[in-house]
This record gives C-alpha cells, structure tokens and sequence, in this order.
C-alpha cells in the first residue's frame, strides 16, 4: 500500500474529508517526506490536496507546473494571488480539512504551517461551510515501525544493554584496581562498545556522577569531567542504532552507586523505579480498556505519582518520547503533558521510552526503558531496572 493509499483510508477512519500539504521552500519538513519533486525546483507556494476518495490534486505555480513530477496526482497551476485564492478554493472540500497545525502550538513538533496561511486556508474552508484541523492524529498512521524496524530497534535494544554491561564491568574493575574513574572514560569505553557492535550514535553518551547526574542534559568533557567519589550515584543514560535508512535506536538509562547509597538517594531511587512501572502500566491498562492511549494521559500519570511523594517540582521535563532513527528523538507521539500537551495515541507499531526522573542539588534519578506497543499491549524491549547497580569502594576509599 503506497502513502497515499494509507492517507486516504486514515482520513475515511478519521472523518476527515482531506489532507492539504503546504510547502514554501522547504518550511514543512514533513512535505518531503511524502511529496517527490525529484530535480525540480519549487520557488513558489505549492498546496498538494489528498481527498478522502477520489483524484489527489497538486496546485503549484504556472512557472514551476512544467518541470514537476508528481506521481499520483492531478497537476494545476495558478498565476497570481487571485489565481492561487480561486483553484484553492475550488480545491476544498465542504468538510474537515487536516493540515500540519497545533491549535495553541500544544504539539509543536508538527506545528509546520505559518499563522498566515492557515489563516488563509480556514477562511476558504469557513466559507464552504468546512473547517481546518490538526493533522497530529492523520500522520500517526505514517508512524508505525515496519516489521523490519521493530526487529533493527530490538537488536540495537539488546546491544545498548549489552554495552551498558560493559561500562559497569569497566567501573567495578578500574575502582577495585584502585584506579581514578572519570566520567569521560565511562563515556569513551560506551562508545567504543558501539563501534565494535556497528553501531551509530548522534553524540556521547550522558554520564553523570554525584552532583553531575542532577543535570538532565549533562554533557561530560574532558578535562572538566568528575572522578567518581565515595557515595556517588551514578547515571549512565546511552543510546545507539544500526546504521540502515529507518533503524531506530535503542536507548536506556541506570542507575548505580559507588559505595553505600544515601537513605535519600535510595528513596528517590525507588520512588523513580515505580513512576517508570506506572508509565508502562498506565499503558497496559488503556490496551486492556479497548482503546490505545494518549500519550498526555501516560505523562499524568507518572507525574501525579512524583507530585504526590513530594517530587513533583523535581520532574523537570515529560516522561518519554518517540524513538527515532535520523534522531533518537522520533517525530511520533510523545508521553508528554508537561512541556506540550501531545494528545496522540500510542498505537501499535510506535516505539517509544519511559524515563521519569527526578533533579536535585546532590544527585539526579533517572530510570528509562523502550516500549513497542503491539496489538496486545506495550512490549518492554529493554531491560527493566529493579535494583541499583552496586560498585564496591576500592582500596583507596574503603
């Protein structure tokens, strides 16, 4: 089934009566993901329209009609303003029209149409007696892994824990040794672990020590980096694919601890644990309910959970997102109703993490995993921390 046959049938399932792309040089990066202008170059506003039956039709400048290829579609040109405002219109349907907009920007991720022209392209729908919608729920359709994805993302999974092993292997020896420890050397032998395994990495992975874990975007450097301390806890947050067009990544943060745990380290320790167990159960149980899950719902339910142990304040960023694989952040649904209110559903085939975390001055907790949902419910394909990673004290410090 090509895209537009997916479009379509999800605009029939969806009530939607169409789809309009707009692109103008380049602004909606999504236009190019199902849009193949080939060599042809596009200086003027194109509109392309995808009805729920019939004939998809594409309206682009009468300089530019010539030279574009556009499988699929019925191909018109329009001249000036007037020209542009009357095909269009023509164009529209009397119903529902989606398009790449975020009523108050609550998804911003796909907020891609500028103010004017979805200004513009209401105004026609409101005459005709339609109107303009977000096309958030339209483009999950597209979102879903293919069987092959799922099988790269589950192999990169199992790799990532594999190579997590090794850094704590890599900590227990060089501390038993008597040897310094530095973050970057925790994030050096990480990467090599990738290399050898063949796979990719956008940048370094996070390693934090003591205070350092306390950061949630943390970035090691050398020469700035922390040697590991008596009592420090430890995050380790790394992630990896393969390098095919489409592989996603696998992505997993643990926790650890050099020595004796603080009792308010464990009990923040224990207390992200479960918010991470709530996300993956809140998932389930919409599964169970016959429906599949907003992912703003996930988000207030790992949240209320901190907010009512006291940490609330402390859970500075939402609870998961969508697995990619130009990024480890993917464009699909996000488990999100803090930083954005992401009302798209968790449908099979979407793969995304779990990570609640909680910030403070000595110390940060993070505890995440990979979730594939599936006709049946969510697949965790990582591991699950139960328990902290312990590393003795070494000669020197015990």
């Amino acid at each position: 089934m090509n895209w537009l046959e997916t479009a379509q049938r999800t605009l029939k399932e969806q009530s939607l009566a169409g789809w309009l792309i707009y692109d103008f040089r380049g602004s909606n990066p999504l236009a190019a993901k199902f849009l193949d202008f080939g060599d042809s170059f596009l200086s003027r506003r194109i509109f392309a329209f995808v009805p729920a039956d019939g004939t998809p039709v594409i309206l682009v400048s009468v300089l530019e009609a010539g030279s574009l290829r556009a499988e699929g579609f019925e191909v018109r040109a329009y001249t000036g303003r007037a020209s542009l405002e009357a095909q269009l219109s023509d164009m529209l349907p009397a119903g529902p029209v989606a398009m790449e907009i975020s009523p108050k920007g609550d998804i911003p991720y796909l907020s891609t149409v500028d103010a004017g022209t979805a200004e513009f392209v209401a105004g026609l729908l409101e005459s005709k007696g339609g109107s303009l919608v977000s096309s958030a729920h339209l483009l999950q359709a597209f979102a879903a892994w293919s069987p092959e994805q799922i099988a790269s993302h589950k192999r990169a999974a199992t790799a990532t824990m594999d190579v997590l092993e090794e850094a704590w292997v890599f900590l227990r020896d060089q501390t038993s040794a008597g040897q310094e420890v530095r973050e970057t050397d925790v994030q050096n032998v990480i990467a090599d672990g990738f290399t050898q395994r063949g796979l990719i990495f956008g940048h370094g992975a996070i390693v934090g020590f003591g205070p350092n874990g306390g950061d949630p975007h943390y970035v090691p450097r050398e020469g700035a980096d922390r040697a590991l301390q008596p009592g420090d806890p430890v995050l380790i947050d790394l992630f990896a694919r393969f390098p095919g067009e489409g592989d996603p990544y696998g992505d997993v943060t643990w926790m650890g601890v050099y020595g004796d745990p603080t009792p308010e380290f464990m009990q923040v320790w224990e207390l992200v644990r479960d918010a991470r167990k709530v996300g993956v159960r809140t998932l389930r149980e919409a599964v169970d309910e016959g429906r599949w899950p907003e992912g703003c719902e996930v988000d207030r339910a790992v949240r209320s959970f901190l907010t009512d142990a006291g940490y609330g304040e402390a859970f500075v960023h939402r609870t998961g997102h969508s697995l990619g694989s130009k990024h480890t952040h993917g464009d699909a649904v996000h488990l999100d109703d803090f930083e954005t209110h992401d009302t798209r559903l968790v449908t099979p085939g979407i793969g995304v993490t779990i990570e609640p975390g909680v910030y403070l001055p000595a110390f940060g907790v993070r505890s995440e995993l990979n979730v594939v949902m599936t006709e049946s419910g969510p697949e965790v394909t990582t591991g699950e921390q139960e328990d902290l990673v312990r590393i003795p004290l070494g000669p020197h410090h015990s």
